[in-house]
């Protein structure tokens, strides 16, 4: 089996992990007393499936939390194992999963079809299963590696780390991935996260997989991580088009593809390509500014939903021949709460991007407009900030084709926020 570092190792070596000391520790002192009594503890999940990537690939390790799958003992020999070492919190114990400070401890599980949706499922713990066995239940082969922690050996009976080694998404067992709708988003934030591509028969198996029957709590879960974990997000829609992830879903998105745009202004092509661009401009803006999460949430989604309303205003000028797509931001704001709504976004979120794609066409203003219309333009889009809509302009401005861009009015909407102290003052303060 392949070595990696122990977690013993990473404890002495702190800079090499996203864990916490205590995470390290307690993962250790539950694997140890496991093992004293004959069992075996493995770290499962992410943790493993980045680490190889980051050892094979080079890619940044993202997991920040740890998944302990227990073997070999029943529920309440665990428990009486990690009583004297922490507190338990047994709310999942019915499905054989206790929550351990920040640590889920499992048994290995096995899932039987009951129902529609990601929740029509019968659960049941059963420690004499293998590894290779209750990895079967996981979805795509990059997430059926198991670390020992103690030891740094590396279990892979499906062959994850080859598939990550190829960059390629592929289903573990043909015969229950179209069990969890879910299935296809997660393909889909995991093209955008990893910029893996999808094998040809699990690309075939998603397609078919009915999302209708998803919550949309748990379509908004996916969809976030693939917008705000990605760095390039557009590879993320993309595959989601391809896996049907639009369509079904998503009909606001749907209409951009088709919807063409001035060649002079968008050398890109349609609405779709240019909101692509404009996306990963947004995740370069993130990184560089190094955004928080209701920030970063709220310009990535401006961005992805400033155009939406293009589908219904686009129309070719009879009297100059090109496309034209007048009260294209007003149209688009009803289109982004819809789309919105179906990702549970949270209210004030909603509320700031909805401002934001209603002016998201004040850039052309910046030069001719005098202080006070500024002031206003900055009441207007709250609780969203003057700043927030700079970062969407650009994205916007930016997300083109076009050769040398001229950002000179981008600077000065800057320049003149910040003259006035509007870029991100609290309402009150206006």
């Amino acid at each position: 089996m392949t070595r990696y570092q122990t977690f013993y190792e990473l404890r002495d070596q702190p800079e090499r992990t996203l864990l916490s000391e205590h995470e390290v520790q307690l993962t250790i002192e539950i694997a140890e007393a496991v093992k004293a009594v004959g069992g075996l503890a493995l770290v499962v999940g992410g943790y493993p499936r980045d680490i190889v990537m980051h050892e094979r690939l080079g890619k940044r390790l993202e997991t920040k939390d740890v998944d302990l799958e227990v073997y070999g003992l029943q529920l309440e020999q665990l428990q009486n194992i990690i009583a004297p070492i922490h507190h338990i919190n047994a709310v999942g114990a019915s499905f054989g999963v206790l929550k351990v400070s920040t640590l889920d401890v499992s048994l290995p599980r096995k899932d039987s079809k009951t129902g529609a949706g990601h929740r029509g499922f019968e659960i049941v713990a059963d420690p004499t299963l293998s590894h290779a066995e209750a990895a079967r239940r996981r979805d795509f082969t990059i997430n059926t590696l198991a670390l020992n922690p103690l030891t740094g050996e590396l279990f892979d009976e499906h062959h994850g780390t080859q598939d990550i080694e190829r960059q390629m998404l592929r289903m573990v067992d043909p015969d229950t991935f179209g069990d969890d709708p879910l299935r296809s988003l997660r393909a889909m934030q995991f093209v955008g996260r990893f910029g893996f591509h999808i094998d040809t028969e699990t690309l075939q198996a998603a397609q078919g997989l009915n999302l209708r029957e998803l919550s949309k709590e748990r379509v908004g879960e996916e969809w976030l991580k693939l917008l705000l974990k990605s760095e390039q997000p557009s590879r993320g829609l993309a595959a989601a088009l391809e896996l049907g992830v639009i369509e079904q879903l998503h009909p606001e998105l749907l209409a951009l593809v088709d919807t063409p745009q001035e060649p002079e202004w968008h050398p890109e092509g349609s609405v779709w390509n240019h909101t692509l661009m404009a996306i990963d401009v947004v995740a370069d803006i993130i990184r560089r500014e190094g955004l928080g999460r209701d920030e970063a949430m709220t310009v990535m989604l401006g961005a992805l939903c400033h155009d939406l309303g293009k589908p219904l205003t686009t129309a070719l000028d009879s009297e100059t021949g090109r496309i034209r797509s007048h009260e294209h931001a007003k149209a688009g704001v009803p289109l982004a709460h819809a789309f919105m709504q179906t990702l549970c976004v949270p209210i004030k979120i909603q509320q700031k991007v909805e401002h934001i794609v209603f002016d998201h066409m004040f850039l052309p203003e910046v030069r001719q407009a005098k202080d006070a219309a500024i002031r206003r333009l900055a009441k207007r889009l709250a609780p969203a900030t003057v700043q927030e809509l700079i970062w969407v302009t650009e994205a916007d401005f930016c997300g083109r084709t076009l050769e040398n861009p001229d950002l000179s009015l981008i600077r000065l909407f800057q320049k003149r926020a910040d003259e006035l102290a509007v870029a991100d003052a609290p309402l009150e303060h206006l």
